[in-house]
């Protein structure tokens, strides 16, 4: 505790001493402070040094009347108050400022310090900070080039060119509209081209409100005999013939002899059209498999299914989709088709996922940080959230004693990035108790899950410092806003802010502090060097804020960040 108030001093000392110098520049002329008792060192003194000599400097120190010094120091152990003060007669010396009693440092005090002072320069006064501008939507949508001009029915094509955003681009071919349920960038787009007459139709792309320009597509058909004929085999209900029948059955399709032919392959309908990831849907048509079926959803293929009677076919909607590189399923529309054992391929029909069913629920698999802590005392505690998929993830934090924090997760949208990530939150308690904290992580189709901690929280909260009330109360990020109270300190006010915040803060008249709300904050804003905690953005949501300075910590008051 002593070091503390050691330090804390000496960092006051420090920085009245810098506004006693910066003031100094103004004079006509410059004015040594007293000194008394000129002293001989023999050696370099630095902090962690001991001894006599260490005593005699301290004595040096003191007899200079720096604001914060007295015979306090005086240990024989150079320590940070010895630093700082010494640092200070550095400064009002015109030596280098640091902190060490090196030989051009004991020259002078040797002399006690009748040393030439060079003409004083102009402080560089600081510069504020910049923070990060939003990103903005490209306006206008275009088309420079396909990955191919033509292509037949179920093929993936590739549009390049600009401006498409996610969640909200179609591809129109020929009256058909395409949703666009991914991409790998506002730059390029994948569909799979619909069951369509050969033919060569306009392409054009619709995204974010805006119309692209269009370009000419093909669409082929290899040769295709919807009856293949085999010498030995089966065909498919309801194409029934006799062993040898020669003519048409009502299939449309010839037997030409030997063994049964293979129906046209074509889906009629879907049952049910739209529901979760994990529901069942049955697929009616002609021309299945009694074995070896394939299901195409969207850019995923579901293999090895089986029909009982070659008209139906049943599948469960996947969560994630492979095939064909891997893909996260997520709330929108896709293209469904069949592939039978002999390679023929169906039409396509849609299905519309509405929910992502409990497979898309976040979770918090872990919380960390203290079981007790002093009121008055800032506690951090780091949550582990698991995004199941790429949806936006927002997590509150009710720490029982009324007040709520807000922190946001969103997995990348381009790359469809889900797993772990951490997230951190701090906290004051005001007055003694056992508090109970929930964490709840909500994603954007209302899922959610919760983890709570249990804190002990002792002693009370003691402060000759205060804090009256904010104005404004809420605004966006990069709003400056006025903290009203008492006893701040003049140069050394420590504004926290939700996980993080922002140190020296001055007071001009010890009631007032002004404070421009920050787009990033972490733990480290206070820690420093070493820190590993990340930063996290400031989004909208309730933030606490409140001071710490030599006097103490604030209570706690709430600030409302808006869009």
């Amino acid at each position: 505790m002593h070091k503390a108030i050691v330090s804390g001093v000496a960092a006051a000392v420090v920085l009245i001493a810098g506004i006693a110098s910066a003031q100094s520049y103004y004079q006509q002329s410059y004015q040594y402070p007293s000194t008394s008792g000129c002293v001989a060192i023999s050696r370099d003194l630095t902090i962690g040094s001991h001894g006599s000599d260490v005593s005699s400097l301290q004595s040096f120190l003191v007899a200079q009347n720096y604001p914060g010094g007295g015979s306090w120091m005086i240990t024989g152990y150079f320590g940070r108050a010895t630093s700082a003060a010494l640092r200070n007669y550095q400064s009002q010396h015109y030596l280098p400022m640091t902190g060490i009693a090196d030989a051009a440092t004991r020259a002078a005090i040797a002399a006690c310090g009748s040393i030439a002072a060079p003409y004083p320069t102009y402080p560089n006064y600081p510069t504020y900070p910049t923070y990060p501008s939003y990103p903005t939507y490209p306006s206008q949508v275009s088309i420079s080039s396909l990955s191919t001009n033509s292509a037949a029915p179920n093929t993936n094509v590739t549009i390049y060119g600009s401006g498409f955003q996610y969640g909200n681009t179609v591809v129109h071919l020929n009256g058909t509209n395409i949703a666009i349920n991914g991409y790998t960038g506002t730059n390029a787009i994948s569909f799979t081209v619909p069951s369509l007459s050969q033919g060569t139709y306009q392409l054009y792309v619709t995204s974010g409100g805006a119309t692209s320009n269009s370009v000419n597509f093909t669409v082929t058909s290899a040769p295709y005999n919807p009856c293949p004929t085999y010498q030995y085999g089966t065909n498919c209900n309801p194409c029934s013939y006799q062993y040898g029948q020669y003519g048409t059955n009502n299939c449309g399709c010839s037997n030409y002899g030997y063994g049964y032919n293979v129906c046209p392959l074509s889906l009629s309908y879907l049952t049910p059209q739209s529901g979760a990831v994990g529901s069942s849907v049955t697929i009616y048509g002609s021309g299945f498999s009694s074995t070896g079926n394939s299901v195409r959803f969207g850019n995923g293929i579901i293999t090895n299914l089986n029909s009982f009677d070659g008209t139906s076919i049943s599948f469960t909607v996947p969560s994630q989709l492979t095939g064909y590189g891997s893909q996260v399923v997520t709330l929108g529309t896709y293209n469904v088709s069949v592939t039978n054992v002999s390679g023929t391929s169906s039409n396509t029909l849609q299905y519309t996922v509405t929910s992502l069913g409990s497979s898309g629920a976040p979770s918090i698999t872990n919380v960390s940080g203290p079981n007790s802590i002093q009121a008055g005392v800032s506690g951090t505690w780091s949550i582990s959230l698991n995004t199941m998929s790429n949806t936006y993830t927002s997590v509150s934090v009710n720490w029982g004693d009324s007040a709520v924090n807000y922190g946001n997760a969103a997995a990348q949208q381009v790359s469809y990035t889900q797993g772990s990530q951490t997230l951190t939150f701090s906290h004051a308690y005001s007055s003694a108790g056992t508090y109970t904290i929930t964490f709840t992580a909500q994603n954007s189709s209302g899922q959610q899950s919760s983890a709570t901690a249990t804190v002990v929280v002792s002693g009370s909260v003691s402060s000759a410092t205060s804090l009256s009330y904010l104005s404004p109360t809420s605004g966006r990020v990069g709003t400056q806003i006025m903290l009203v109270g008492s006893g701040f300190s003049a140069l050394d006010n420590a504004v926290h802010f939700g996980a993080g915040g922002t140190p020296h803060v001055i007071s001009n008249n010890g009631t007032t502090i002004y404070y421009t709300i920050p787009a990033y904050v972490s733990p480290c804003d206070f820690i420093g060097y070493g820190c590993g905690a990340p930063a996290q953005q400031v989004t909208p949501g309730t933030y606490q804020i409140y001071v710490t300075d030599q006097n103490g910590t604030t209570n706690v008051l709430n600030f409302t960040v808006t869009q």
